[in-house]
């Protein structure tokens, strides 16, 4: 099935950039959406108080940070085995999301 719209130019360069950050064509992209919104649950009522002005209800898609996916499916490196991964993350004695947060914070000063 073949669908054609038109898109205003800021909505076409989001759609561009968000098929670029996630290694994937326009198409592929947009076909990957597509199929994401069919997998999920029928709307519940939420979705229709957000059609009446009410604040909508979060879905899954909307907590997915698929940059941030994108980046790490960059970053990745094959060559360090799940073994060596164990091996250092257990020497980590503190929280994974702290060590992250002050590595982060250590790069910015």
């Amino acid at each position: 099935m073949t669908i054609n719209f038109e898109l205003r130019p800021d909505e076409e360069r989001a759609l561009l950039e968000r098929a670029r950050v996630s290694g994937r064509d326009l198409a592929g992209y947009v076909r990957q959406i597509l199929h994401e919104h069919l997998r999920t649950p029928k709307p519940d009522s939420g979705q229709d108080e957000a059609a009446n002005g009410g604040t909508p209800a979060l879905t899954l898609e909307d907590l997915i940070d698929y940059e941030a996916i994108a980046s790490c499916e960059k970053e990745a490196d094959d060559s360090v085995s799940l073994e060596e991964v164990r091996a250092a993350t257990s020497r980590i004695k503190d929280s994974m999301a702290r060590v992250v947060i002050e590595e982060e914070r250590a790069e910015r000063f």
